[in-house]
């Protein structure tokens, strides 16, 4: 008799919808442009506050730690309008969901992670969060091809 598949534990599988939705209520999805960008906004804003809770937590910083969280802070701030470009219309099919669905959870998974940075950890989080920001724009990019 074989064993049924088990779950990988929550913090090696990214969240599906309903989990997103539970950590930002109003997370509409994106079934059109009006839910994309709204979720767009939603994600980069939890990001954006759990980065500038960190900030002020890790102050005071040398100055190129400064600008790297100033810049995260920017990308968290404002879309990337050259990514959204396309991405806002495009017909998703449920597998070009998923890809972003990925990508937003990420950058929510490494937002959560913010309390337990501290300054020697650092470094290595931005990293993350860098590329978790241009894993969203690869993903926007590329769910609008």
């Amino acid at each position: 008799m074989s064993e049924a598949p088990r779950r990988a534990p929550s913090y090696l599988r990214p969240m599906d919808a309903m989990e997103l939705k539970a950590m930002i209520p109003q997370f509409p999805g994106y079934l059109d442009e009006a839910a994309r960008r709204l979720s767009d906004e939603l994600v980069r804003s939890y990001a954006g506050e759990a980065l500038a809770g960190l900030v002020d937590r890790l102050r005071p910083l040398e100055a190129p730690m400064e600008a790297r969280f100033d810049a995260l802070l920017m990308r968290a701030g404002f879309a990337n309008q050259s990514a959204f470009r396309e991405y806002g219309s495009a017909v998703l099919s449920p597998e070009r969901s998923v890809a972003m669905l990925g990508a937003d959870t990420l950058l929510v998974t490494l937002a959560q992670r913010a309390a337990s940075v501290d300054i020697q950890s650092a470094p290595g989080y931005l990293d993350e969060l860098e590329a978790a920001f241009d894993a969203r724009d690869s993903a926007m990019e590329q769910v609008a091809a």
